[in-house]
Order: structure tokens, then C-alpha cells, then sequence
């Protein structure tokens, strides 16, 4: 790991708000530039599509992060001067939830992990989903599956890490929204990360209101706020 790369993670605390950026930096394949007057960094995973702008951000490494990342989050005190800087794309807030003291009661769904090779024979999937579920398959990471009877419809798994935190990634096919399948995915895998100490970080864009009853639901606690900047499509 870089030194550029240990110096931020030991700076930056592990709170909910950091979880994603701090994934980024622990990742061996992201890229970091830091500001000429360690005022600040970009970090990145080109992969991913996803980077990270933490305190002033340098225009030069935006512009070079910007060709190679669709999305980037941004923070209270750099919002504003990032979105001046990157005028073509579009920025909303979103919400970060921490864990519940206690879970509730699942809904009576059968979950279990599936495999890789399982995933792959899901042709009734959405591709963009089915490539991500693949995608995470093949990087090692478990990924939990509700079933409706023998057919998996929705599945949960963890997106960021950090030593003491994990990120919620919930999707569930469209004809099975609300019915308890995701509520029931989250909570079986909660189950085997809070065994590892391990608690669970729920992020919800301000325009996936599901997203956010969803983790009211089941108990989590508005925590903190930071923004998503996406390449326009217009």
C-alpha cells in the first residue's frame, strides 16, 4: 500500500460517512492523487466507476478521475466546489443510515448464500444486474440470496469494508419489491457479519425513497450526509 494511501486511512476516522472512501484506499487497484498541498485527495476504482473526493479538491486530478469514473462522492465541505468544477455532472444528496442495536425479527424467507456458478445460470435476471451479482461472485465476496420457493429473487451483499464497518448492496427483482424478500436478504446477512464485529452501513439516495423506508424498517438510524456526483446523460 502506498504511503499516500496509509497516512489518509489512519487520518480519516471509521464512521459510516467514510466507509465507501475508505474501501477505495484499502483497495490495492484504486488510484489516488493527492493535493500538491496535502490539502486533499481523490481515490478512485476505475473498475468500480466509482471515486472518492475528500477536502480540497485539485482540478487536475478531478479532470483525470472524471475520465475514468461515472460517479464520485463528496462530502459538507467540498460539495459545492466540486460540483463548480465538474458543471456536467449532476449531484444528489444521499443519506447514511447506521445499524440498529438490535435486529428485528425476519420475515419468513428462506436465505442462503449462492454461489458463483448459480448466479451465472440466473437467466431471468436484468443483465446490469446479473453481470454485478457476477462480478462481485468472482471477487470472492458472498453474496446472500431471499428465495420465493426454489427461485432466487433477491439478493444482498457487501459493497465497502472497512475494519470495523460494511456497506449494504440490496437488489431485488421488481415483481417481489415489498414483499419482505429484501428485508430478509439484509438481515441474514447481517447475521454473519455482526458474528465477525462487524456493523452494517445503509446509504440511500434521495430519490430511492424505497431504499430509505427500507432501512427505517428495520431499524436503522439516520447518521450523517454526503453527495453523489453521475456523469450527466443529457
Amino acid at each position: 500500500m502506498s504511503d499516500v494511501k496509509q497516512r489518509y486511512l489512519s487520518l480519516i476516522p471509521d464512521l459510516p460517512v467514510w466507509v465507501e472512501t475508505c474501501d477505495l484506499l484499502l483497495w490495492e487497484g484504486s488510484v489516488v492523487l493527492e493535493n500538491p498541498n496535502k490539502s486533499g485527495f481523490v481515490v478512485w476504482s476505475q473498475p468500480d466507476g466509482l471515486g472518492s473526493v475528500v477536502g480540497d479538491p485539485e482540478p487536475l486530478a478531478l479532470d483525470r478521475a472524471a475520465s475514468n469514473v461515472s460517479e464520485r462522492i463528496v462530502f459538507t465541505d467540498n460539495v459545492e466546489r466540486v460540483r463548480s468544477l465538474l458543471p456536467d455532472f449532476s449531484v444528489e444528496p444521499a443519506t447514511v443510515f447506521s445499524a440498529p442495536k438490535q435486529l428485528p425479527p425476519s420475515p419468513q424467507h428462506r436465505c442462503c448464500e449462492i454461489s458463483q456458478s448459480k448466479i451465472a445460470a440466473l437467466n431471468d435476471l436484468p443483465a446490469d444486474l446479473l453481470a454485478q451479482l457476477s462480478e462481485v461472485a468472482e471477487d470472492g465476496v458472498s453474496v446472500v440470496a431471499a428465495f420465493d420457493g426454489t427461485r432466487p429473487v433477491s439478493f444482498a451483499y457487501v459493497a465497502s469494508e472497512t475494519e470495523s464497518l460494511w456497506d449494504v448492496s440490496i437488489d431485488t427483482s421488481e415483481s417481489h419489491r415489498r414483499k419482505g424478500y429484501a428485508a430478509a436478504a439484509v438481515l441474514h446477512l447481517m447475521d454473519g457479519t455482526l458474528e465477525k464485529g462487524k456493523s452494517a452501513v445503509w446509504g440511500a439516495l434521495e430519490s430511492n425513497r424505497a431504499s430509505a423506508n427500507l432501512a427505517h424498517r428495520l431499524g436503522f438510524v439516520e447518521n450523517d450526509r454526503l453527495w453523489v456526483l453521475a456523469r450527466s446523460t443529457t
